[in-house]
């Protein structure tokens, strides 16, 4: 084994290093231990036997990482808006005197908001992740918000080049 990856080996089993331990307070439970000490709330012990494995599941944990909290919120205000454009494409939200066009813009609108907040805070809590958690909802935040969040986002963009409607 060549010296470079024994150091990778041990450094990701130093007990010292930033993750989840076990609570010593609540048998069950574990905590995100910052490297000094352990902080936040106490949260159940992943099922070994559940679908994902432990660790993909404490990755899926925002932890104490404020970021990946807010770009978790993030994904849902997402899908939302995904949702809703969804909605609005299909005809099924108008009102009488409103243009369908004005609907379609303010749905694009946001849903483009919804994403971009979602990009901001997910790369800001994966910067953080090494510390505080949370790499894999940054992550799964990040890719939805990319992804549903990119067509509204070029459509107005082109929309606006173009002129408008």
């Amino acid at each position: 084994m060549a010296h470079d990856e024994r150091d990778e080996l041990d450094e990701l089993d130093d007990p010292n290093a930033p993750g989840w331990q076990p609570d010593p307070e609540r048998p069950g439970y574990e905590r995100w231990y910052d490297g000094e000490q352990l902080i936040g709330p106490a949260k159940k012990e992943p099922d070994p036997f559940s679908a994902f494995s432990p660790a993909v599941t404490r990755s899926l944990r925002p932890g104490p990482n404020r970021d990946a909290r807010i770009a978790r919120w993030g994904l849902v205000a997402t899908l939302g808006g995904f949702a809703l454009q969804q909605v609005v494409a299909g005809g099924f939200l108008t009102g009488p005197g409103v243009e369908q066009i004005s609907v379609i813009l303010v749905a694009l609108a946001i849903a483009t908001a919804a994403a971009i907040a979602t990009v901001v805070f997910a790369l800001r809590a994966l910067k953080r992740a090494p510390q505080l958690g949370g790499r894999g909802i940054a992550t799964v935040a990040l890719v939805a918000a990319l992804l549903l969040g990119l067509a509204p986002t070029l459509l107005l963009v082109a929309i606006g080049i173009g002129g408008g409607v």
